[in-house]
């Protein structure tokens, strides 16, 4: 389990997990399935493994089904909750297959983290311009 994630108190963990992409598509996998606390969902050809520290930071770990292009590939969303209160997103990834596909999955989480980001930081500046400036 420490490989995948470095801390062994998931949940009082201050910084979100991270992946090792030595251990390979089902070593990762098979790692997650013992997760504390993780939630699992599939949607849009993917396994998905969710976990958080709410109002700290959340984490989706994606595992690609065999008709995606880039499969075998696990990628990991990570969006923490800045001091600014508006959540960045960042992602990596593991690529065991066609890389050409999986530069093409990374480029698109990448602009998705870009989206995530921006439509909080939005969030946040129009909560901000609506409160009185007298207020807390």
């Amino acid at each position: 389990m420490a490989a995948l994630f470095p801390a062994a108190a998931l949940a009082q963990s201050p910084s979100p997990p991270t992946i090792d992409c030595t251990l390979g598509y089902s070593g990762l996998k098979d790692t997650a399935q013992w997760l504390p606390g993780v939630q699992w969902t599939q949607e849009g050809g993917y396994d998905i493994a969710t976990l958080s520290v709410p109002d700290v930071w959340t984490a989706q770990i994606a595992f690609t089904h065999s008709g995606h292009p880039a499969h075998p590939a696990v990628t990991l969303r990570t969006r923490r909750k800045q001091v600014t209160d508006v959540w960045t997103a960042d992602s990596k990834g593991c690529g065991y297959g066609d890389q050409g596909q999986f530069a093409l999955l990374m480029a698109d989480m990448k602009s998705g983290d870009t989206e995530l980001t921006n439509a909080s930081r939005h969030e946040v500046e129009s909560r901000k311009a609506g409160q009185s400036p007298l207020g807390p």
